[in-house]
């Protein structure tokens, strides 16, 4: 995600800039990328060094070999140097592929008597807090959408008289009072 806002920054600035200037930012950008693409495929070449690794991860090594196929776009786009719309929405499908690898599946990791670090079991699942991270309740990871109330108060009758008094001393310490 780093990588697609640092297209976007450069994007923005690319009028701004000298094209010799634009063109190493691009160049700093295709490296990056090549970078991920590289990391992605060993990724799956790992999983598939694994025991029945297609029959336990296909569907995750699948997501992992699309997201490394829009990566290589991205990079093609970078080298032209292109580092528009069509390049962030390239790169954007690369993460969209990977955040549904990490999303999907359903074990892996652990060893031992007693998963998730001994003592009897009190939870009720039996994979680690580390391979649920980044997963959601949801199974199909859609999100509902909810009310959500003021994130601050608008008059000064609402304020609590702690919250009044801390912004005094603040202003009075500010003013060299």
């Amino acid at each position: 995600m780093d990588l697609r806002d640092l297209t976007r920054e450069t994007e923005q600035a690319r009028l701004g800039m000298k094209r010799v200037d634009y063109e190493d930012f691009a160049d700093t950008l295709v490296g990056e990328q090549i970078d991920l693409t590289e990391r992605t495929e060993q990724v799956v070449k790992d999983i598939l060094a694994l025991p029945d690794a297609q029959a336990d991860f296909g569907k995750e090594i699948q997501m992992l070999r699309d997201a490394a196929g829009a990566m290589a776009d991205t990079e093609e786009k970078l080298l032209t140097p292109t580092t528009g719309p069509v390049t962030i929405a390239s790169e954007t499908e690369a993460i969209e592929h990977l955040l549904r690898a990490r999303r999907s599946g359903g074990g892996g990791g652990g060893g031992g008597n007693t998963p998730g670090g001994g003592g009897p079991r009190k939870g009720q699942t039996d994979v680690s807090a580390l391979a649920l991270v980044g997963r959601s309740e949801d199974a199909s990871g859609v999100t509902a959408d909810r009310e959500v109330g003021a994130a601050m108060v608008t008059n000064e009758e609402q304020q609590s008289a702690e919250l009044r008094s801390s912004l005094d001393r603040y202003f009075e310490k500010l003013n060299g009072k």
